[in-house]
């Protein structure tokens, strides 16, 4: 049985079943953090003082955003390790680490120093992040679908 190819954004990206190869993985990943940029780009814009500060609705409205772009990055995730013929498991430590970080981050998105505790966070998942990208995915079948390379 051959690889179907996604399309439309929800099966791109929002779909948690079958597999995802690194190549794809890596483009999706870039997407949601070019159109996550741009659009934190805008709050920020759109919100902040002439002092250089974002409002606390500024703040909030990016924490709110930074959360709910976990759910993409955790459906590519999933897939991704689905590739390496594994479970779901590394994905749920990611984002939770994300989440993490998004909740311990400052009241003030530009000014503050993130702490110790995020730094580490966002340290711990970037070598999750990295691992995930580089290890092959599994030549074949696996559980999870076909080789999306076939």
């Amino acid at each position: 049985m051959a690889h179907v190819k996604d399309s439309g954004i929800a099966e791109n990206f929002f779909r948690r079943e079958g597999r995802l190869n690194r190549w794809r993985y890596f483009k999706r990943s870039i997407t949601i953090a070019l159109v996550s940029f741009i659009i934190v780009l805008g709050i920020i814009v759109m919100d902040v003082n002439a002092l250089g500060q974002l409002s606390s609705f500024g703040n909030g409205l990016i924490k709110i955003f930074s959360a709910a772009v976990q759910v993409p990055i955790f459906c590519l995730t999933v897939r991704r390790l689905h590739d390496m013929n594994k479970d779901e498991t590394l994905a749920y430590v990611c984002v939770t680490l994300s989440l993490s970080t998004i909740i311990f981050q400052g009241n003030d998105f530009l000014v503050t120093e993130p702490s110790q505790l995020e730094n580490i966070l966002t340290m711990i998942n970037g070598i999750i992040a990295l691992y995930i990208l580089f290890c092959p995915g599994t030549k074949g079948d696996n559980q999870y679908g076909t080789d999306p390379l076939e």
